[in-house]
């Protein structure tokens, strides 16, 4: 699953090809707003979010979740909550979370969550009800996300879409005609732990040789050690092959790209996505990361795709891989966004 181990501050360039659809402010559109909060395995975020996307009043703390007592976590959570809706202007319609790890069937907080072990069976969803008196939206990191980029974003308008979280950990959030897929611990499965090199080196979960252990932080810090032949964060590696003016960086985050391409191309073709979004904060890292996915999965299922489009016609024309819009509040965004639809007015 993903949070973000650091905060990548560089602006994406995105993609051609983007949808026409937007979402225009009414004259009540803006006084509605969400509070929405990302759990993540190493940052909790909190924000305002109203209908048109806009993120007020943002705030962070390190998620504190490790061990087997969560009070502590909580405390700090309801406390930053109530300071944020204390300076909320405008109505609040409810309070939207994105949890690391699976969700129980009845929504209602984490029940595998490896990062974050102390909030394994806690109930959220009634420790807010309870504190706030407000209604309470929960979803998976994964699909939070994807709603993110759905209803804001690259996703805007297209009939199945997926969308690549690379961060800490990385997995795929995935929406049908308008539905997020919630098969497995409200998400389309742990697709982050897809085996791309057997026998090679675990991921914090215990699979050896998946994509999170390659591509997430772990990896990449793994490949540019070996490279650089020091110690250097994922932050700077990404800063670095954003910028294009490291060749060593570049490189690490091409070969990063070929695993992601690999691991797009085993999805593809169960999902048969029309777009794939990348984001999340390894997909700062920008064009250089975006074209070795594309060669990768065009090696490796280009002729796939292209025979299924030839023979498709409105149902299938293919598919695309752009870099996500959403920026590092990726996660607060989506968790507020089922709150929100009410309220959006979307123009073509």
């Amino acid at each position: 699953m993903v949070s973000a181990r650091a905060q990548y501050s560089i602006i994406h360039h995105y993609a051609a090809n983007t949808c026409s659809t937007s979402v225009k402010l009414s004259s009540t559109m803006s006084k509605h707003v969400a509070l929405g909060f990302d759990i993540g395995g190493t940052n909790t975020k909190i924000g305002l979010v109203n209908a048109a996307g806009e993120i007020k009043d943002f705030r962070r703390f390190l998620t504190n979740a490790t061990g087997n007592d969560p009070s502590t976590f909580l405390q700090t959570l309801v406390e930053t909550i109530r300071e944020v809706l204390d300076h909320a202007q405008g109505e609040v319609v409810g309070i939207g979370m994105s949890l690391h790890g699976y969700a129980d069937d009845a929504r209602t907080g984490p029940i595998l969550c490896f990062n974050t072990p102390a909030l394994h069976g806690v109930n959220l969803r009634a420790l807010m009800e309870e504190n706030f008196d407000l209604p309470v939206s929960v979803n998976n990191d994964l699909t939070a996300h994807a709603l993110a980029e759905y209803y804001y974003g690259s996703g805007r308008g297209i009939r199945r879409f997926l969308c690549l979280a690379i961060g800490t950990g990385l997995g795929a959030g995935v929406i049908i005609n308008g539905e997020p897929l919630r098969y497995v611990g409200g998400c389309a499965g742990d697709t982050g732990h897809i085996i791309l090199e057997p026998g090679g080196p675990a991921c914090s979960s215990g699979c050896k040789g998946c994509a999170e252990a390659l591509c997430g932080v772990e990896g990449i810090e793994r490949l540019a050690h070996e490279q650089y032949e020091r110690d250097i964060t994922a932050y700077e590696v990404i800063a670095a092959a954003r910028k294009g003016d490291d060749p060593i960086a570049g490189e690490v985050m091409r070969q990063i790209g070929f695993y992601l391409g690999q691991t797009l191309a085993s999805l593809s073709v169960i999902y048969l996505p029309n777009r794939i979004a990348l984001t999340g904060g390894t997909a700062e890292a920008g064009p250089v990361l975006l074209e070795a996915c594309q060669q990768r999965f065009d090696e490796l299922v280009g002729g796939y795709h292209r025979s299924f489009a030839r023979m498709g016609g409105d149902y299938y024309a293919g598919t695309e891989i752009v870099l996500g819009q959403t920026r590092g509040e990726t996660g607060v965004l989506g968790a507020a966004v089922e709150l929100l639809l009410p309220y959006r007015e979307v123009t073509e």
